[in-house]
């Protein structure tokens, strides 16, 4: 347990901070037994996160829109009200999209507004689905849930000067970078992606068999891989977080909201830039040491994230 996490992260011991979360799942698996008003707040109590998880991680890839127009559109998809592609000045929620893009000093004009709320609508849309997929049907992530949930995710939404169809859903042809950080060469993408999906199913076999899994690794580790391949020209980081998510909701039952305000973004993208450096040291074999800053962040979310429905059980109760 201890060699999977950096008590510099947790400050807090990595084998109590666990127990403490398993027995947060286990409590409220037993409380969703007792009460039908349990099951319902839950609902609530998910909706909610969902759309929050949104928001962060829209926020940390500065896109999309504020909290409020955010949670009410997310909310909307995830209730499965259908929604229109396009609005304008005539919507109240092209006011609040343009505020937000004012006061981040970002393009405010008609195309930017519309592509604001897109950011919002497609990120809840492919969360929606790969939840479907993954956690609902039980099927193992694949490269068709992957590249189908991208394509959700991008939906008309141009990349610069290049058109959204010609990357959207489908493996980059190009090579790309993050500051100076150079990925990997765009050729190897296709088997990069082949294996990723191979050393999941072998670790997922692995687990079954022994009877044990730590979602929490098992999420961080696949969310650090799926990063540092970077299939995809853009979306990648908002895709990562979606990989994180659908595991961790898969395995354990729970899911985090990762950037929600401007300090949680700072050290998730601290983290996320050292761990891409050591995964690109020539001298760094790849490893658990790679990912165990992103476990230990990912841990104490999901403990904290669990310990807040256990008390609105009792707060219901």
């Amino acid at each position: 347990m201890g060699d999977a996490y950096d008590y510099n992260i947790l400050q807090e011991n990595s084998k109590q901070l666990h127990q403490e979360f398993c027995k947060y799942i286990s409590d409220i698996a037993d409380g969703l037994k007792q009460s039908d008003d349990n099951k319902n707040a839950l609902d609530e109590y998910i909706t909610d996160e969902l759309a929050r998880m949104v928001y962060g991680s829209n926020m940390i890839e500065v896109a999309g829109g504020g909290v409020d127009i955010t949670l009410k559109l997310c909310k909307h998809v995830f209730r499965g009200k259908e929604l229109p592609e396009e609005i304008n000045e005539r919507d109240e929620d092209y006011h609040d999209l343009k505020i937000h893009l004012l006061n981040k000093n970002l393009p405010s004009g008609h195309e930017a507004i519309l592509r604001s709320r897109r950011e919002i609508v497609q990120h809840a849309e492919a969360a929606r689905y790969m939840i479907d997929q993954v956690c609902i049907k039980g099927k193992d992530l694949s490269h068709k849930i992957i590249s189908e949930a991208h394509g959700i995710l991008t939906y008309k939404i141009d990349l610069g000067d290049t058109p959204w169809p010609y990357y959207s859903g489908v493996y980059r042809t190009w090579n790309v970078r993050c500051g100076s950080y150079v990925f990997m060469d765009e050729s190897k993408v296709p088997a990069a992606m082949r294996d990723m999906i191979d050393e999941l199913d072998s670790d997922i076999k692995k687990a079954t068999e022994e009877g044990q899994i730590d979602p929490v690794v098992l999420a961080s580790k696949y969310c650090h891989k799926f990063v540092n391949i970077h299939p995809f020209a853009d979306g990648n980081g908002r895709m990562c977080r979606l990989i994180l998510n659908a595991l961790l909701l898969k395995y354990s039952g729970g899911f985090i909201c990762i950037g929600q305000d401007g300090q949680d973004r700072q050290e998730y993208l601290r983290i996320a830039v050292a761990a891409s450096v050591e995964e690109g040291s020539q001298s760094q074999e790849t490893g658990a040491a790679n990912y165990k800053q992103l476990a230990s962040f990912t841990l104490r979310h999901a403990r904290d994230s669990m310990r807040k429905v256990r008390q609105l059980f009792k707060r219901d109760a």
